[in-house]
């Protein structure tokens, strides 16, 4: 199952036997570059290595494993121009992540992928990504996103993917971004405005639910498209909701876009 070792067999990445899989990287290396051919990082290959700075994936690697860069602490950059999937925490507490592009590759981000990456302040979001999981980026450092899905698509974002960012000012979606659960953007206390192009109510919990709003105390606007400002339900939590969470009087911040 082993074979392969850069420079000894107490250091350096080990594969599968045909070459398609990094299965462990042994030592504690500041460079990493996988060899062409690979394509998985498997299972916690990476995780905690507190040491790793850079990594370069080829554009063969299409899946990321659970927790693959977990707690890489020092972990500041990533190459992975073919990646299709990211796992649940993949970067998870990667605190100085800072340098990553998300390829036009990309269809899911799982649970907690990017949970805690302070230092990551900005994120592209590919234009065919289609599942942005629980947690994926709560409590991370983004401070603005923009999220536009092409027409032959859809993305759904589940419950809190983007809560606790701290820092984050602004949001805008598109019409092809669905809210799934609540909470999406719950505890982000900078959120000052975010932009709905085309918000519907189809969904389990509604795109319009005060909850997925709970606890941005800087919100001063949420703009609509103006042929839409008449036909939303009253932002105020009530009934069940109320008892868990603060009332706030959301439809005053409403501002129909010209």
């Amino acid at each position: 199952m082993i074979k392969e070792a850069k420079g000894n067999k107490v250091s350096g990445p080990i594969y599968s036997e045909d070459g398609l899989r990094l299965l462990k990287v042994l030592g504690n290396p500041e460079y990493l570059e996988v060899k062409d051919g690979v394509k998985a990082i498997c299972d916690e290959a990476c995780q905690g290595l507190d040491n790793l700075h850079d990594v370069v994936l080829p554009a063969s690697v299409i899946d990321l494993g659970t927790r693959a860069f977990a707690s890489c602490t020092k972990l500041f950059k990533i190459t992975m121009p073919g990646i299709e999937f990211i796992g649940t925490e993949c970067f998870a507490h990667c605190e100085n992540l800072k340098e990553i592009a998300l390829p036009e590759t990309l269809g899911k981000i799982w649970k907690g992928a990017f949970a805690s990456c302070k230092a990551l302040e900005q994120i592209n979001i590919p234009s065919h990504l289609k599942i942005i999981d629980k947690s994926a980026f709560r409590s991370s450092g983004l401070k603005s996103l923009n999220i536009v899905i092409s027409e032959d698509c859809k993305c759904w974002i589940y419950d809190r993917a983007f809560a606790y960012c701290k820092h984050l000012e602004s949001v805008y979606l598109n019409k092809n971004v669905k809210i799934q659960e609540r909470m999406a953007f719950a505890g982000c206390t900078s959120l000052t405005t975010i932009e709905f192009e085309n918000p519907s109510l189809t969904c389990c919990a509604g795109e319009i639910n005060a909850t997925m709003l709970i606890g941005c105390i800087s919100l001063e606007k949420i703009i609509v498209p103006k042929n839409k400002y008449n036909h939303y339900p009253d932002f105020n939590i009530q009934g069940d909701e109320s008892a868990q969470f603060e009332t706030r009087d959301f439809n005053s911040l409403i501002t129909p876009k010209e």
